[in-house]
């Protein structure tokens, strides 16, 4: 559910991917959204709307698996260890999972990102998202795909930990207070939708600065550690610079998480999967495990 949800929406929106990182490398040329949209289609073609999906797709197949399956099962292995105090320890149980998955998925999915700002940022560095990972391997070495691995943790983890928070609190909330939808598959999709709204948003303002700075350190070769991509981006522009691109990292992150937790919910529905057969499941493979 997770490899499926992460990556076919990432896919969709990879246009608006797209946009997000070229506002962020190329303020000059691309100071605002709107026209940003327009000077691409003009300039460089519809097709460059899509630059970067092979490197999206895969590293969100491989990278949601790890993010929503480490989120569950970790979430549920604190919860039983919490016993009566896990009602009062919500918050926190999904803190703890939601930041130790997202960490994960941030080594899983950061040599995928750093193939797909190049390819954003210099159209012309490769043929392909392979011969653009073979280049920057031959030019500048194996650690061009994981040096921004802590800044990218810095990013993930804070908007993992408020998306998942924020979705779980407003979702129990929603189903509080209308407890029907629970029964009826469109009304708790529907509640998983704006609970994914609300997490996207919210989840956007906190990991803007370390998602431009990641944008600054990936967009050409370079000797640059991130705490220099940080001080050149604070130099050109002061704080405001680190909330480059945040209006459209709002409605992509938002659209994102929303559809994220539609489809996996779905899957989860479609396979006849709810959090008690989870629970089951999971009870069984630990003693096959055991035994």
């Amino acid at each position: 559910s997770g490899a499926i949800c992460a990556s076919g929406v990432q896919l969709a929106l990879t246009p608006l991917d797209v946009v997000k990182t070229k506002v962020q490398i190329n303020g000059d040329k691309y100071p605002k959204i709107l026209p940003a949209f327009q000077s691409i289609w003009k300039d460089e073609g519809p097709s460059t709307f899509f630059t970067g999906w092979l490197p999206t797709f895969s590293g969100n197949f491989i990278g949601g698996a790890f993010l929503y399956g480490l989120t569950e099962v970790i979430r549920r292995s604190l919860t039983e260890a919490a016993g009566a105090n896990a009602i009062s320890l919500e918050v926190p149980i999904i803190l703890a999972a939601a930041g130790v998955a997202a960490a994960t998925y941030s080594i899983v999915y950061c040599p995928f990102d750093a193939v797909r700002i190049r390819s954003v940022a210099q159209p012309d560095y490769g043929a392909n998202a392979f011969d653009t990972l073979s280049r920057m391997v031959s030019e500048e070495g194996i650690e061009s795909l994981t040096n921004a691995i802590p800044v990218f943790i810095a990013k993930q983890v804070p908007y993992a930990a408020v998306k998942f928070t924020i979705f779980d609190l407003s979702t129990e909330y929603l189903f509080r207070a209308y407890p029907l939808a629970q029964e009826d598959i469109k009304l708790s999709l529907a509640v998983s939708l704006l609970g994914g709204v609300l997490g996207g948003i919210t989840a956007a303002i906190v990991s803007n600065p370390a998602d431009t700075v990641i944008s600054e350190l990936k967009k050409a070769k370079s000797d640059q550690t991130p705490q220099m991509a940080l001080q050149a981006l604070l130099d050109r522009g002061g704080v405001p610079a680190l909330f480059k691109g945040l209006s459209l990292r709002m409605v992509l992150y938002s659209l994102a998480a929303a559809f994220q937790f539609m489809i996996y919910d779905g899957v989860r529905f479609v396979l006849g999967i709810g959090p008690d057969d989870l629970r089951l499941y999971l009870d069984v493979l630990g003693e096959a495990l055991v035994k």
